[in-house]
C-alpha cells in the first residue's frame, strides 16, 4: 500500500429492538447510540471516508433476535468523522481526536457525560438485554 496513509474514521449508529416483545409488561423506550472508530489505510481522507461508509453499511446489515423475540436492527446514521494518523502505529499512538467549541460554561461532570456517556444505572443495564442476541444466552 505505497503512498497510503492511516486514518481512523468514527461512524455513528442507532440500534433498535423492533416487533412484538414476548416480555411481560410494557418496556420503557430504549435505543442504543453507538460510535465505532475503525482504522483504514487510504490515499486521502475522502477515500478513507468512502471505505468507512461502505464498512458502516455492511456493519448495519446484520439483524438478530433478542431474548424477547424481537428483531434487533442497526441503522447507520450516515455520519462520520475522519482523523489522519501522522505517527507510526505503535502502542500509545493517538488514533482519534475531536474537539468541540463550548459556547456555555459546563461542569466537568457534564462535559464527561457528554463525551463519554453517563454512568449506567441498574435500570439501563437491564435495558441492554433488549439489544443482546439470544445466541449469547449460553455465555451470560
Amino acid at each position: 500500500m505505497k503512498n497510503k496513509k492511516w486514518f481512523a474514521v468514527k461512524t455513528l449508529y442507532v440500534t433498535r429492538a423492533v416487533g412484538k416483545s414476548t416480555a411481560k409488561g410494557k418496556a420503557p423506550f430504549a435505543e442504543l447510540l453507538e460510535e465505532r472508530v475503525v482504522l483504514f489505510q487510504a490515499a486521502n481522507a475522502n477515500a478513507a471516508v468512502k471505505a468507512a461508509e461502505k464498512d458502516a453499511k455492511e456493519y448495519s446489515q446484520y439483524t438478530y433476535a433478542n431474548f424477547d423475540g424481537q428483531a434487533v436492527q442497526t441503522e447507520y446514521l450516515n455520519a462520520c468523522d475522519v482523523f489522519e494518523l501522522y505517527e507510526t502505529l505503535e502502542s500509545g499512538v493517538e488514533l482519534f481526536a475531536s474537539t468541540e467549541v463550548l459556547t456555555k460554561k459546563a461542569s466537568k461532570n457534564d462535559l464527561i457525560a457528554r463525551r463519554l456517556g453517563k454512568l449506567e444505572t441498574n435500570s439501563t443495564i437491564k435495558m441492554r438485554k433488549r439489544f443482546m442476541s439470544k445466541e449469547l444466552s449460553a455465555y451470560i
